[in-house]
């Protein structure tokens, strides 16, 4: 028997897309590439020339209606359905990323944080230590409880800190934490705390951006105390 010329080509397509990315492709690899998952045998090459044979585009094929895209053939309900689907993630992501850039938080002076942090421990009875991780410009990649205490005292633990910024990659952390019966001013174990915080996080090439104590809609800001500006590390 003759050798297949197509064996293994679904494997070198994918070690290829791997290695360079989406972009070293033409239009009909592309959609060649997307049907190895609706198709899972056979050559989908010829089906995606006919795709963009029939629409025009790629964007094209993605826009048409399942039923005008079932006309095509090698093309059933089960493609169909995954390239209106791939489409459909696409637009949602697109609406994510533009939502994020309107309405993401940027950390960027101590005022910006305090504002940012007041809010969320409006009704708080306990003692709680949040932590946003912001990239390098400042904005909040997420905003996390690190971790809940009682009415006078939460830990503050630096390697979970550390930890958690380091698997968003972010560049920095904002934490604050509450004072639920009392004022926004910062005990000498909050000092202390935030200096071994600062310490952790520099030793790992993060920047603790600042540390505000949070009472009753008021806010303190630790870094402020200290006479250290935020985005500028001490010499």
């Amino acid at each position: 028997m003759a050798d297949n010329p197509h064996s293994g080509h679904r494997k070198r397509m994918m070690e290829k897309f791997r290695r360079f990315g989406m972009d070293v492709f033409s239009d009909h690899e592309v959609l060649e590439i997307l049907l190895y998952f609706a198709i899972r045998q056979g050559n989908t090459n010829p089906t995606a020339h006919r795709l963009l044979d029939r629409f025009g585009s790629l964007h094209a094929v993605f826009e048409a209606p399942p039923e005008q895209l079932c006309e095509v053939e090698g093309i059933g309900p089960h493609s169909a359905d995954l390239i209106k689907t791939v489409f459909a993630l696409f637009g949602r992501y697109q609406a994510d990323v533009a939502k994020m850039e309107r309405h993401r938080d940027k950390l960027t002076s101590i005022e910006r944080v305090g504002e940012y942090f007041v809010p969320q421990f409006a009704c708080e009875q306990d003692e709680v230590l949040l932590a946003a991780y912001l990239d390098g410009a400042g904005r909040v990649i997420k905003c996390v409880e690190i971790a809940r205490g009682g009415h006078a005292h939460v830990p503050v633990d630096p390697y979970k800190i550390a930890t958690g910024a380091l698997l968003c990659q972010a560049a920095g952390v904002a934490i604050a934490h509450n004072h639920p019966n009392g004022t926004a001013t910062p005990s000498a174990e909050d000092i202390e705390a935030t200096r071994l915080l600062e310490k952790t996080l520099d030793g790992l090439g993060l920047q603790l951006v600042d540390h505000c104590v949070v009472a009753r809609g008021k806010y303190t800001s630790i870094c402020r105390l200290r006479g250290i500006q935020i985005g500028r590390r001490k010499a």
